[in-house]
Parts: C-alpha cells; structure tokens; sequence
C-alpha cells in the first residue's frame, strides 16, 4: 500500500487528528512537488496570496518557514520564458514578496526557490475591471479545524473558478496562538491554492494567549496588507478594487482595542470617508466583523448600528456582509433603519467553523435556516459583474439557504 493511499485511508476513517504529520503532509504534497528537476523546498509550509490595492497590477505572495533560509520568490507571465526575481522580506517565520507592475486580467505562474530547491509553481491570475466570482466564510475560529477544512474544500470543489476569497473575521479562536494559525492555514490549503485573499479582523484576532484583549500582532503578521495611511492602524482596516468592485474592509474591534489602543473610530470614519469620495468602481461593498442586529433585544446593536448604519446610507454602500453571529441571515435593503425598497443590501455570513451559536428569529430576517438549533456551517459564493450581483449561500453538505440577484434599485 502507497503512503498516499494509506493518508487517504485515514482520513477517511476520521483518523486524521490521530496522525497530524501524515495528514499535513497529504494536505501539502502538491506544494512540496517541483518541476525542472528541482529538489521539494519543504521548509515552505504554507503558501498564500494577499490582495493589494490594485489586484489588475500587483500582488503579495506570502509564505511560512521556521528555517532562515536565502529564499527568492520566481515568477513569470505564462506563455513568455522570461524569468523574474522579486524581493523577499521576513517577519518572524512569515516571509512575503509584492509583485508589481503585473499586466490585468493575466495569468502568471510563480513558486518559492531556496539553491536547487523549490516548491511546485503556482498561478496567480490578476484582475480585470468586470465580472468576477468571490467565495465568503465567516468565523472560522474553531477547536478542532476539520469542520473549516471540510467547509473550505466544499466550496473549492463547487466554485473552482471562484479568484477571490474572504473570511469576515474571527478567523481563529485565538489570535496569539501559533498552532491555530497553522491549523487554519494546513485546512485552508486546497481554497487558498491560486486564488487572492482577502482577510477581515475579528475579535478573536484581538485576544491574546491569556484570553485578554490584546493587540492583533498574530493577524497583522499573517498577513501584509493594503496601505491604509494610518501610521497607527496600518492593516487594521483597508479597501481595494476588485473588477467591477470596491471593497470596504472595515474594523468592529472597538470594545477589544479602544482601552489599549484609542482612536479606531475616528481614524477609520475619516479613512473611509475619504476612501468612498474615490470609488470609481459600480459596487461599493463592506465587509466587516460584528454584526448591526442584537438578537437578544430584538433591534439594532447599540453598538455597531450607531457607528455605521447612517454612514452606510450617506456614502450609498450596496451591500454589507458581517459576521460574528455565526448564523446566517439575510435582512433586505434597509435605509434609515427601515426597510425600504433602496438602501443598503445586509447579509450576515452564517458560520465556517464549529462553535456554534443559537441566535433567535426576528422580525428583521427576510432569510434564516429552517431550523435554526441544527444550522449547519455554510459560505457564500458571489458572482459581481458591472450590472449585477448575485448572491448564492450553501451549506457544507451543499444545501441552498439564499439565492437572489441584486440590480441598482432592484431584488430578484
């Protein structure tokens, strides 16, 4: 029996948790396959791309390794031979590398080189300015990772030309823990594989080994992030087109970080302000972590709601996708804290890991599960063109939950 084989076997069995190394080692073998008679580069453990501002004309490739090695990132436009060496830069055992000056709508290939070593080469395919497909996941936090590995390889495999992907915060338990980074990164390998992410921060992000509210240094290391231009909050928030889109990544950790680092809310309202007075794009569209609603009381958070939701209609948002709440609901068009028939399109993001939440029904959900004690964990696939957006969210087992269009002005 091949050691492939018997990985598999056991995976099949629910035996995975019991032999880590194998199972890790099965989840990354296609990273760690060379071509051009290089030997496999193993110290790269995990490969991920980062959106940049502009995803037509750049791109961060980033990469984990406990070994200090003279790493060089090789790249190259498919279909030409010439060969490209872009700069690698280190954070602790994160290394990364932006390559800029990329031609839109193109495929490229690239891979990590260490001397006669290298992992497999890996597309990178930048952005055009129309249609597109995203994949959303919310709270990915989870104890044990195979309900979010199961989750995003389900996705995978029903949206493979899915280019842009985004999880809305939360997405480990704790954001100072090292293991559960890499335990989400392991579970995240077959999603991440040639498509551009685009992270969120959560709460989770925001606690540290002592499950007190801490600084996100575990999350702004993951990930090197669009230039936001706050010397204080540099990766806290950030936006970026994406084809037919501008996307808002915006920040809810108030009640975490204001104690132990003031001034998010101005700084950011400022930002994004000024950020919207830019948009050139057709869709204006936000992610951010906690959600507007609070179930218990029945009506809009105290909270977030006062923070955002007349920002919202003023700089005309289309659509807000939070989290936090880890079930999924779809609200409608609400503007002036009223339904309407204009306004912003809100969708809470249902869970993509195992700690579960009972939140009761409302008024306020137009879309929710049929049975809300048994919801099971679910995701988001967008398809975004310059007319229209549509909206398909599933559960793991492939279950549709919503499916609509959205047109300026309409629902369908």
């Amino acid at each position: 029996m091949s050691r492939r084989l018997f990985v598999k076997i056991l995976i099949a069995l629910g035996l995975g948790a019991y032999f880590p190394k194998l199972a890790a080692a099965e989840r990354t073998e296609e990273l760690h396959t060379p071509q051009d008679g290089y030997a496999p580069l193993t110290s790269v453990e995990y490969l991920w791309q980062v959106v940049t501002r502009d995803s037509r004309a750049s791109r961060v490739i980033m990469w984990q390794s406990y070994e200090a090695e003279d790493f060089r990132l090789e790249w190259r436009l498919v279909g030409e031979e010439e060969a490209h060496f872009a700069e690698v830069e280190r954070r602790d055992s994160i290394y990364f590398s932006e390559l800029k000056n990329l031609k839109s709508a193109s495929l490229y290939k690239f891979r990590i080189v260490a001397g006669e070593r290298a992992t497999s080469w890996q597309n990178l395919r930048t952005a055009g300015d129309g249609a597109f497909q995203m994949l959303i996941f919310s709270d990915s936090q989870c104890e044990h990772c195979e309900v979010w590995q199961r989750t995003a390889d389900a996705a995978s495999l029903a949206y493979p030309d899915a280019e842009l992907v985004t999880v809305n915060g939360d997405l480990v338990d704790n954001g100072e823990a090292a293991y559960q980074w890499r335990a989400w990164h392991l579970a995240a390998t077959k999603l991440l594989t040639g498509r551009t992410f685009a992270p969120v921060m959560g709460n989770h992000e925001c606690y540290g080994v002592n499950w007190l509210n801490s600084l996100p240094t575990g999350y702004l290391n993951q990930f090197a992030l669009p230039d936001n231009g706050s010397k204080n909050f540099g990766g806290y928030f950030y936006s970026f087109d994406y084809g037919a889109a501008h996307f808002f990544m915006l920040n809810t950790q108030f009640l975490e970080l204001d104690d132990i680092k003031p001034g998010l809310q101005g700084t950011q309202e400022y930002w994004f302000r000024r950020d919207a007075a830019q948009v050139n794009r057709p869709w204006r569209i936000v992610f951010m972590h906690k959600d507007i609603y609070h179930y218990g009381r029945d009506d809009f958070d105290a909270d977030i709601a006062d923070k955002f939701m007349e920002l919202f209609d003023e700089l005309e948002i289309d659509l807000v996708f939070t989290g936090h709440l880890h079930t999924y609901r779809n609200r409608g068009k609400i503007f002036g804290r009223r339904k309407s028939a204009r306004g912003t399109m809100y969708i809470l993001c249902g869970l993509a890991g195992d700690q579960k939440y009972l939140e009761p029904p409302s008024a306020i959900d137009e879309v929710s599960y049929k049975n809300l004690r048994e919801e099971p964990p679910s995701y988001i696939a967008l398809d975004v063109s310059a007319t229209e957006i549509h909206l398909t969210a599933r559960t793991v087992d492939g279950e549709i939950l919503d499916d609509f269009t959205l047109t300026k002005g309409t629902v369908s």
